[in-house]
């Protein structure tokens, strides 16, 4: 197929027949498909284990047993393997080993419910809608003009006819990028429920676990893994059931609570709050999809359905504590970037935010920045002009104003909790500005959209707005936590030293993982065919640097490495323990029974990570590597005493 791009640009693509196509789609998410069938679906190369894998050994041995996989996803990087082969990973090894050893089972009751919403069209959580947006017919274009020979009122009439233009071919791509979205939910789904039912009568099964670069732990196989989403996580349970004991209940009450978005009180709260919706959960698992439509409400509604069937079944045993339960509890840290940076500097007013001093009550991080951004954007949009805003001889800095002052009233009352949150989160791991103000504009569309605005005729104005926002957000997160911001400056730029003499950033992390970040600018070259030139990209370690990655990416990439590190070291001690523990990243599982345990284990952890130097090592280390660079002195740390972490009752919650 070849296509046009521009006046002279043409493309050639190689595309699927559209009666081929059509079929395909049709048939694709039938239960009766002959075209692709459930088994074609699951059956990918690597797929859960119903044996236990073979212990990691070596960065070549361990996993699955015939089929290969790597130790670390590597991204191709020569330099990175090479330094794995001479590391001491022996701990590494230890910590993988035990998250994939941990058996799990496939839970028969969401993966029932789950089917049936898929069947029945019930848009639920990760079920996506089966029908497709109507998508506005592309406009046709506009006719050639000659501009010289226009009067300035024909001139603004075309300017206003390209505007018009401009916005109705976007409202049409938008829907049809919906629509190509929501098929590709659609496909996710069915692998993920497909995967489930051909495991769903097997007693146990395993993931075999491996790295990525930063030594972040990840399950190998692709769809069906508790570190997936809610629909996900809610179909895995662990095979192995125990007594709820004396706590248990209280534990899954928390869990449920979390799960419904209830997780800023205190953990007393948190139970009460099941206990008084207590009718709701005998709802959920009465009849799911009765009148009574509460857990479908909530912020994971799948787990929730399974937390529910647990709370139920424990209460209805008439013995509780001896109730026999497999449901994974999740601890979950405090915006755990934020308190990785303030155990580095021992910055205790940052420590304090994200709870790792004593307190009460949980901190709510995120609400602190809502608050100042909201009040700064109301101070913005209560500012008057002193000018005229239709005069066409503004100045820039009278633009500017205006533009804010738009873009403050239009967000004005729409701002909460939900609408700072992943920008504050992501500020730690490099968030850049195009991304907070995505991350923003997907929240002000939902709230514009329930008040009835057309969010397509305004996308222009909500795209300024947000990255208004956006702007604010960041610099609210900058001015409270300083301590942080001082050690991603530091971290910054040594990266830049590093990488102006030409080098990759590299660092060992504390548990002994060799990391080297592999950002290389990629070189476009073409092979040129009968029917087009085709542009290909080398990817190579000789490439030269790319400096601006390599600085922007390593304040995330070092956080990542001493996250990973810590929930490794609280895997390893865990077993030690005789306790089944799983992870996804900064959130760790384990059985009600043994919620305790996990939060005295964690805690003893994270205290003896940073009881190290981390960052007198990470200096010195590269001062060895490269005499000739002077590197900046360490931030000055602050006074926070990190036995107080041990006492903390919400620095995982």
């Amino acid at each position: 197929v070849r296509r046009r791009f521009g006046e002279k640009k043409y493309a050639g693509f190689v595309a699927i027949h559209p009666t081929i196509y059509h079929d395909a789609v049709e048939a694709e998410f039938s239960p009766s498909s002959s075209f692709v069938t459930p088994s074609t679906l699951s059956n990918s190369r690597v797929q859960p284990m119903v044996i236990k894998p073979r212990d990691w050994t070596g960065i070549s041995n361990g996993g699955y047993e015939t089929v290969k996989i790597d130790f670390m996803r590597s991204r191709h990087c020569k330099t990175q393997k090479s330094v794995l082969q001479r590391a001491d990973l022996s701990k590494v090894f230890d910590g993988l080993n035990v998250l994939g050893r941990i058996s799990w089972k496939i839970n028969k009751t969401v993966l029932d419910a789950a089917l049936r919403c898929w069947e029945e069209e019930i848009v639920v959580g990760d079920i996506p809608s089966q029908r497709d947006y109507k998508v506005p017919a592309a406009p046709e274009p506009l006719p050639f003009q000659n501009w010289d020979a226009l009067s300035a009122h024909e001139k603004d009439d075309q300017i206003e006819l390209l505007r018009k233009y401009k916005g109705s071919l976007l409202r049409h791509k938008r829907f049809k990028q919906r629509n190509m979205d929501l098929h590709s939910l659609r496909c996710s789904t069915v692998l993920k429920l497909n995967q489930a039912k051909k495991f769903r009568d097997f007693e146990e099964i395993f993931f075999p676990y491996n790295l990525d670069f930063r030594g972040r732990a990840y399950p190998v196989t692709p769809h069906l893994t508790n570190v997936g989403s809610d629909l996900c996580r809610a179909l895995l349970m662990f095979a192995e059931p125990k007594p709820l004991g004396k706590n248990g209940l209280f534990w899954l009450k928390v869990h449920l609570a979390n799960l419904a978005g209830a997780d800023k009180m205190s953990f007393d709260d948190r139970a009460k709050f099941v206990e008084e919706n207590f009718d709701n959960v005998r709802a959920a698992v009465d009849n799911p999809f009765g009148d009574n439509d509460w857990w479908q409400t909530l912020d994971d509604p799948f787990q929730g359905l399974a937390t529910c069937h647990e709370i139920i079944n424990a209460v209805d045993s008439g013995d509780h504590e001896n109730y026999m339960c497999s449901m994974p509890v999740h601890m979950d840290g405090s915006c755990n970037g934020l308190q990785h940076y303030a155990a580095l500097g021992l910055d205790k007013e940052g420590g304090k935010a994200v709870n790792l001093c004593v307190g009460d009550e949980p901190q709510d991080v995120y609400i602190g920045v809502m608050h100042e951004v909201v009040r700064r954007v109301a101070a913005d949009a209560e500012i008057d002009l002193d000018f005229d805003e239709c005069s066409r001889e503004l100045s820039s800095e009278e633009k500017m104003l205006l533009k804010k002052i738009k873009s403050a009233k239009l967000v004005n009352g729409l701002i909460d909790r939900g609408v700072v949150k992943r920008t504050v989160m992501t500020s730690v791991y490099g968030v850049t500005f195009i991304g907070a103000r995505n991350q923003i504009e997907e929240k002000i569309n939902e709230k514009l959209s329930s008040r009835g605005y057309d969010i397509d005729e305004i996308a222009e104005d909500i795209n300024v707005a947000c990255g208004y926002l956006a702007s604010l957000t960041m610099e609210v997160i900058g001015e409270k936590f300083k301590g942080a911001r001082q050690t991603m400056t530091w971290l910054a730029e040594c990266a830049r030293l590093i990488g102006s003499q030409g080098q990759p950033v590299s660092f060992i992390s504390p548990i002994g993982v060799p990391v080297v970040q592999p950002y290389r600018q990629k070189r476009p070259f073409q092979v040129i065919t009968l029917l087009q030139n085709i542009t290909l990209t080398n990817d190579s370690d000789k490439l030269p640097l790319h400096r601006q990655r390599q600085v922007s990416a390593f304040p995330p990439n070092y956080v990542h490495s001493l996250d990973s590190s810590h929930m490794l070291m609280t895997a390893i001690e865990m077993e030690k323990r005789g306790l089944h523990f799983s992870a996804v990243h900064d959130s760790f599982w384990t059985h009600p029974c043994d919620v305790e345990a996990l939060n005295s284990v964690l805690r003893d952890t994270f205290i003896e990570l940073y009881k190290e130097p981390l960052l007198e090592d990470l200096k010195q280390s590269w001062e060895l590597r490269y005499p000739y660079i002077t590197f900046p002195d360490l931030p000055q740390p602050g006074d926070l005493d990190l036995e107080e972490v041990r006492s903390a009752p919400y620095f995982f919650q």
